[in-house]
């Protein structure tokens, strides 16, 4: 009966398409990629910077990829465009003052062959985040830095996932 229900259940399983996140492969097959810094079409500055950074730190941790330091050691470049970011009043106090901001970053993304520039995927991703607001201007930045560092770090792994989940 055990086994019945055991079999029953991976079954079941293997039907819907269930399967979990980050097992997939790269697109074309490949293992080695080149991530070079996203250009930054917004007006907040280093956003690709910290994006990269990100991106690295996320793809250096899947195991079915090699993130490469070297354009010519890679099979496979991805290239990608921070879109937009904003910071917005989320929330009000009783005094009409504001307590709570979101900050909203978009990227574009596209995988090309490093030897043909042959498009390999492309997608895209948003995230955002809530800060909360402060009378001080220093302190109000940090969190908003806090806030951009979260996002990206969500960005890169969005990222990855459609990478690996498109195929």
């Amino acid at each position: 009966m055990r086994i019945l229900l055991f079999c029953l259940v991976l079954l079941s399983m293997s039907a819907c398409g269930y399967n979990f996140p980050g097992q997939g492969e790269l697109p074309g097959g490949v293992k080695r990629v080149y991530v070079p810094l996203f250009s930054n079409r917004t007006a907040e500055p280093l956003l690709e910077n910290f994006l990269s950074s990100a991106m690295s730190e996320v793809f250096a941790r899947n195991n079915r990829m090699i993130l490469v330091d070297d354009r010519q050691a890679a099979e496979a470049i991805l290239e990608g465009t921070i879109t937009s970011y904003s910071s917005r009043a989320l929330s009000y106090d009783q005094n009409d003052d504001i307590s709570e901001y979101r900050a909203t970053m978009q990227v574009e993304a596209r995988l090309v062959q490093a030897s043909d520039g042959r498009l390999l995927w492309q997608g895209g991703a948003s995230w955002d985040d809530e800060y909360v607001a402060a009378d001080d201007k220093a302190v109000q930045e940090d969190l908003e830095q806090e806030a951009i560092e979260e996002i990206n770090l969500r960005l890169a792994e969005e990222l990855l996932y459609s990478l690996i989940d498109d195929f």
